[in-house]
Order: C-alpha cells, then structure tokens, then sequence
C-alpha cells in the first residue's frame, strides 16, 4: 500500500462549545462523529420553482393570473379613456351650439331696443319648385332682418350701440354660409351642401297654422307685452332644426314631405306611392318659410314625420338636433335650455304660443 495521507481533525474548542451551549468534553465520540458527518446545506434557490424555499426578499414574477387581471384592467382604462373623447367633443359643439343660440338671443333683443317690437315676419313662401334662393321681392326671414336691420355681418363678436345702427335693407350678406348660424354638432351643417345654410328657426306656434307664436307671420310683438302677458322666460323664442341632404328622397328625420293640400291635426297625411320628399330643409337663412327658417311646436322634438303644405302656410316642421340628449332652444329672455324628446307635449306647446293671439300686437 502507498504512504497514507495524515488526516488533522480539530475538534470544537471549549469557547466554540460553550457558545453552542455543550462544551466539548461533555461530547461523546458518537457526537464528535455526527457533528463533522452532517452535509453542507445547499443554497437555496431565488427563482420560482427551484428546489427549497424562496428567498422572501427577492422579487417574484407575474403568474398567468395576474397578468390576465392587468391586461383586463389596462383594456378596461383604455375603452373609458375611447368613450369620454366623443362624449367631450360633443360637449363642446353642444356648448357652441347654445352660444350661437344666445347671440341670436342678445341681436333680437337690439332689435326689440331700438325697433320696440320683434322682427315681423311675413307670409311664408310657397314650395311648388325645386330649392332656390329667395327672390327679391320675397318675405325676407328673420335672421336675414336682424342683420340688415343692425347692419352687421354675424352675430359672432355682437356689442351694444349706444344708438340705433343705420339699417342697410338688402345690403346684408348675401346668399352665403354665415358663421354663428349653423350648429357644428349637425352633421349637415359639416358636410356643406348647401350655399346658405342655417340649424336655427323662429317659433311661429304651436300649431301646424303657426298663429299664435311670437315670429307668427304677419304678427307684431314686443318683448314688454310678451313678458306681461306669457313671461319671457317661459316664450320660446328660436331653435334648432337639423339641416337636410339635398338627394335625400325618402322619409327621415331631416327630410320633409310635401303634400299639396292645407296640413292639419293631427299630423302629417300617410305616405303614399308617390308621395314628394325633399331634403333641402335649412337650404337659406334669407329665406321666410318653413324650410328653411320657420318651426311650430306641433311635433315633439325630434317627432317624424315633417311636412309641408305646397303653398307653404301650414306645417308640422318642429325642432330637431345632432345632440344625443335633446334640442336647444332660445327662451325670449335670452337663456338657452335642453329639451328632451319625452318633454309633455301640452307643455312644449305652450313654450310656443303667447297670448290670445291679439294682445300685444303692435
């Protein structure tokens, strides 16, 4: 056999073993033995799955659950985040909506200050052609009148003359898009298929012979007898009506029908084969006739279908919008408020209607 290696064993020292709580003689050889058989523990494992404990100070990882949960979460964020930029985008055209229904507001009430009544307006124009722009020697609209009269070419940085303007008959803009006049939240207004366009109306009633409203044709009012005979704040005074699609020729919420006979409760006659639609509602606000410029609170908001007689003296034209809520509407004391479409219908009526018809007239 070859030369055996020396072996040096050291055994715990009485410090090592009174630190241990045995001191070393108190040892039996059998424990001398164990103490230097036992194996080195191994080193246990940080990452998830090994062998032994995890490390409770280590980061751990995701499991599929969990990044099943941040992926439903982050989708979840992410549709809220889609749904509240249109909602907000609407927000803003329903604003610049109502502002361009006060500006119309406040240049009626100039009107009304230097004219001391409202704009009249005359009989409205028959509709046996196709969509035109107003002749010259036709009934003039009312939006068309208060900027004539003010001699102003929008309502849009409108201020309050200390004197009445020098009024400029014929002179105002011609047969061209106005700003301030049309609604951004129409979806006709945008697609610009009309020279003139207009979303905003003047109520004439609340019937389809439009006769009783304070824009009645032929009818005179001032905003003092309003007040003292209905309230201003309860007297609609303008509101919007959506603009039409000029090769609409079917039944729709911006299409009118119209029927060659005088038009009366309680609506619009059944269509038939043959029956006329037109889709050049809001064509012009120089225009004076229910196309384009003229509504009654016949028809609920939004209520279909519209129509017009041929001769354009009675309607069921009523208000409409590109709002999802409702329709905004011009009190005469200048406020702008949202009506619902389930608004009561006597009420909406009355909204429309002032007085007996007589009192106040100028």
């Amino acid at each position: 056999m070859g030369e055996a290696w020396p072996i040096a064993i050291s055994f715990p020292t009485d410090r090592q073993a009174s630190h241990s709580g045995t001191r070393s003689d108190d040892m039996s050889p059998t424990d001398h033995r164990s103490a230097f058989s036992r194996p080195i523990p191994r080193q246990q494992s940080t990452c998830r799955g090994g062998s032994g404990h995890e490390d409770p100070s280590s980061p751990a990882g995701l499991t599929l659950t969990e990044v099943l949960i941040v992926l439903a979460l982050s989708a979840t964020v992410a549709l809220v985040l889609l749904m509240a930029v249109p909602r907000a985008r609407e927000q803003a055209r329903l604003a610049g909506c109502r502002r361009n229904l006060g500006q119309i507001g406040m240049a009626r009430a100039l009107y009304d200050q230097f004219q001391n009544h409202l704009p009249m307006v005359g009989q409205p124009a028959a509709l046996d052609g196709q969509a035109t722009a107003p002749e010259a020697g036709a009934n003039i609209g009312p939006l068309r009148t208060l900027l004539e009269t003010l001699a102003l070419p929008d309502f849009t940085e409108l201020i309050h003359p200390k004197k009445a303007p020098q009024a400029r008959p014929g002179e105002g803009p011609g047969e061209t898009a106005v700003p301030g006049f049309v609604c951004q939240s129409d979806p006709g207004a945008l697609a610009r298929r009309f020279w003139a366009p207009v979303s905003y109306r003047a109520a004439t009633g609340d019937s389809p012979d439009g006769n009783n409203g304070p824009f009645a044709p032929g009818r005179t009012l001032a905003l003092s007898a309003i007040e003292a005979a209905d309230g201003l704040s309860y007297t609609s005074g303008f509101a919007e009506r959506l603009i039409g699609d000029p090769e609409s020729r079917i039944a729709s919420l911006t299409a009118y029908e119209l029927v060659p006979d005088r038009v009366s409760p309680p609506g619009c006659p059944p269509a038939v084969d043959g029956s006329v639609w037109r889709g050049d509602a809001g064509s012009s606000w120089r225009a004076c006739d229910y196309r384009s410029t003229l509504y009654n609170h016949a028809l609920n908001p939004g209520g279909q279908p519209s129509c017009i007689a041929r001769d354009g003296q009675t309607a069921f034209m009523g208000a409409s919008s590109g709002h999802t809520r409702g329709v905004n509407m011009l009190l005469l004391d200048g406020s702008v408020t949202l009506v619902v479409p389930t608004i009561n219908p006597k009420v909406w009526k009355e909204f429309a209607s002032v007085g007996s018809g007589q009192e106040g007239e100028k």
